[in-house]
């Protein structure tokens, strides 16, 4: 009963960014973004499955760019560029299938003193059972962690590099 009643007043959208600061200029940065294909070596969630597999489609680095997958840990779902503005922003739209979810998320990338500072932004609907996870934070911690995770791969890979 103490769900239901938080359910019903909890509100029915979730909002995350991360940020991280690199040492590298934006145009090195970008690379690891603006184009799907170069997401599969840090995507957190490629090591959590050995059965993803992925379908490309659309130019890479333009609006409408788009990957699908389909794995047994994870379901199905795709990723589509709705707007990019190279070396500054990208948006995409997430949809999961077997959730029945979309979420608009945007990747900025800027200037600061020693490199480039980058933002992960994800703001996405919840259905009526999902909202006290959201007003728990649950549903934020754990997508906010996935996006950490990303964003250390890609420092690592930079300065390996």
């Amino acid at each position: 009963m103490l769900y239901f009643f938080v359910a019903i007043f909890s509100p029915d959208f979730y909002e995350v960014e991360k940020t991280q600061d690199f040492s590298q200029s934006r145009q090195i940065v970008w690379h690891k973004f603006s184009g799907f294909r170069n997401w599969e070596s840090w995507l957190p969630w490629k090591s959590q499955s050995d059965t993803i597999h992925y379908t490309y489609s659309g130019v890479s680095g333009r609006a409408g760019a788009k990957v699908a997958w389909h794995s047994q840990e994870f379901g199905s779902g795709s990723r589509m560029v709705t707007r990019i503005e190279p070396f500054v922003e990208l948006e995409y739209v997430l949809r999961l299938k077997e959730r029945n979810s979309v979420t608009k998320n945007i990747i900025r990338l800027s200037d600061n003193e020693s490199g480039t500072t980058v933002s992960w932004k994800s703001r996405g609907t919840l259905s009526f059972w999902e909202r006290p996870l959201g007003t728990l934070g649950i549903l934020q911690s754990q997508i906010g962690a996935d996006f950490e995770k990303g964003l250390k791969s890609i420092e690592r890979e930079l300065n390996f590099n």
